[in-house]
């Protein structure tokens, strides 16, 4: 195959933001997947590493591997920062105070789909900071999926909070793997 410099691989541009962030997102979604795959009933944890499995290959081939084109993003504005940053630690303080949280309220099986709600939220102010349409989606289907968790959990119970969280990083690494492989 013929190569086409106005569609690179990914993995030849590493530091590029939709590259690194697909990374970062790629690891995100694993986790939600890997850390509560343990708390669910025979035969879902086998079934959600299979799933894991097909969709991290899926996300990677389209994010590193794949012909792709990489938009040249410009330098971010300058309220860009200053909105990462209050995002990421609005995050990491509910992400801390979760486990309280959801002790507090006696619904401790939402644990895991308040991190979702928490990641979910930290993604919506992006799409203005960055330019970039698919974290308000990305952030409001994360949300999405963890506010119905914790309903869930609130209402039945274990493992509710862990399929919120699966379910979440299912659907991180589907929207990397779409969104890498859109105007490819």
């Amino acid at each position: 195959m013929e190569r086409d410099s106005t569609h690179p691989r990914g993995i030849a541009h590493p530091m590029h933001p939709a590259v690194l962030g697909a990374v970062v997102g790629m690891v995100g979604g694993s986790l939600f997947m890997l850390l509560s795959r343990p708390e669910l009933p025979s035969p879902w944890p086998t079934v959600t590493l299979v799933a894991w499995i097909a969709l991290l290959a899926a996300a990677a081939w389209a994010v590193v591997l794949a012909p792709r084109r990489l938009r040249d993003v410009g330098a971010p504005s300058r309220h860009a920062g200053p909105i990462y940053g209050l995002s990421v630690l609005g995050m990491v303080a509910l992400i801390i105070a979760s486990p309280h949280l959801v002790r507090a309220l006696g619904i401790e099986a939402a644990q895991p789909a308040v991190v979702v709600v928490a990641v979910g939220l930290h993604f919506i102010p992006f799409a203005s900071a960055f330019g970039a349409r698919v974290f308000a989606w990305l952030g409001g289907a994360l949300t999405g999926i963890g506010l119905a968790g914790v309903i869930a959990a609130a209402i039945v119970g274990p493992p509710a909070g862990a399929v919120a969280a699966v379910l979440a990083g299912a659907a991180m690494l589907a929207f990397l793997a779409v969104d890498a492989r859109r105007g490819a």
